[in-house]
């Protein structure tokens, strides 16, 4: 017990040395109470005042957590601190909110004229158990997924990663100072969704990985009063077989287009550090289309939120056109006028975190497919269309037998 009360009293009476410090040579006058003041009001100007007037007060605010750590702490408003990784735990569900999600995606996939496939995606804390203290108490994703796709039998393709990426809870699935997936945890992902959308994954091996910085710090780091942690490495997967080519357009207002999926001018054009995961297809602006020179008339639509961002490379090289739609950036009556006619498949794809707090899936509910034709016929698999084109020109049928013999 010893042990444990003294970084605490170290804390205290630091903090209190400095603060008293502040008080007597600080710059302006200590925020004096009044009645007009709510308490959180005043305690908010009292922080201010100390963290503009006590001397070092970064230093003394990261050797204050140290100092908790050799105490025995493991976690700081709500990130834990792991073996060089900061895990996020995403809290407990809004029980309305999710139930709410769980009854749009529902009434949608029974609607829809389009052949609907539904993802949840498990954040860090779920796979990363190894990372977390024992008596830490989790919200059960595994068992909310189970659960939630049960109630969609029948209904929606459900795709189910979770058991995929927990096999592999050791590897670099997810970034250690980020909540997203990295590049290999997107590409096991991959392997899981394909099969579920009838084509069949690329091996590892036929990508080219680029590792284009090794000091990447991302949000949760920003967030977080823990910083002794190392850099993360953001590696890129290229899949270079079959001169594929990709333009990728930003449908925000006014329309900008790469010709990579991955703008890597963007890693240095990012304003804040975390913003360098917009080499992935440009960032999530709301609203992206992925083109390749596939001469088959595959199509995909995906809705969903940022977290499936960093698997849309890995599905590009199988469709001629996908559709990201993130429906937290487009107003009611922009998904009112979404055209759903063009695509063959309909992909929901939400973090378990952004299904149980936000009401942004509810916005399902304003797309339409009622008068779209049954695509059933239609959504036969990309790849079987790829390798059985027998038209054009010379050209076209020596691309055909070099796609065939993959």
């Amino acid at each position: 017990m010893k042990k444990n009360l003294l970084p605490g009293l170290l804390v205290a009476l630091m903090l209190g040395a400095a603060g008293v410090w502040a008080v007597a040579f600080g710059k302006g006058n200590f925020p004096a109470f009044n009645r007009y003041y709510r308490l959180d009001e005043y305690l908010e100007e009292i922080e201010n005042f100390l963290s503009q007037n006590i001397p070092f007060a970064d230093s003394l605010s990261q050797l204050a957590v140290e100092l908790q750590m050799v105490g025995g702490a493991k976690e700081f408003d709500g990130i834990f601190v792991g073996d060089d990784i900061l895990v996020e735990d995403i809290g407990d569900p809004d029980e309305n909110q999710t139930r709410q999600n769980v009854q749009t995606v529902l009434r949608f996939s029974e609607q829809s004229r389009i052949p609907t496939y539904f993802m949840l995606l498990p954040t860090k804390c779920a796979i990363k158990q190894n990372e977390i203290p024992q008596a830490a108490t989790l919200f059960n994703q595994r068992q909310f997924i189970e659960q939630t796709y049960n109630r969609l039998l029948g209904k929606a393709t459900v795709v189910d990663v979770y058991p995929a990426l927990f096999a592999r809870f050791e590897e670099e699935l997810y970034y250690k100072t980020d909540p997203n997936l990295t590049s290999l945890g997107a590409y096991y992902v991959y392997e899981v969704l394909a099969q579920r959308l009838d084509i069949t994954p690329r091996p590892q091996e036929d990508f080219d990985i680029q590792y284009i910085t090794h000091s990447y710090y991302g949000r949760t780091y920003q967030q977080s009063a823990y910083q002794d942690i190392s850099p993360d490495v953001i590696a890129l997967y290229r899949y270079q077989k079959n001169n594929r080519t990709y333009s990728v357009t930003h449908n925000d207002g006014y329309n900008y287009t790469y010709d990579s999926l991955y703008p890597q001018q963007l890693l240095q054009l990012a304003d804040q550090p975390q913003d360098q995961l917009d080499v992935i297809l440009g960032g999530d602006t709301g609203d992206i289309t992925i083109r390749s020179n596939l001469r088959n008339r595959s199509t995909l639509l995906i809705v969903g939120d940022e977290s499936v961002l960093p698997v849309i490379p890995f599905l590009a090289s199988h469709y001629s056109q996908i559709r990201f739609v993130d429906l937290k950036d487009l107003s009611d009556e922009q998904i009112e006028q979404l055209d759903c006619s063009e695509y063959q498949r309909l992909l929901i794809a939400y973090s378990v975190d952004t299904f149980i707090h936000d009401a942004i899936p509810e916005k399902l509910a304003l797309l339409h497919t009622e008068n779209v034709q049954s695509q059933t016929a239609a959504a036969e698999s990309p790849e079987l269309i790829e390798e059985g084109e027998s038209t054009g020109s010379e050209q076209t049928q020596q691309t055909q037998q070099t796609e065939s013999a993959q």
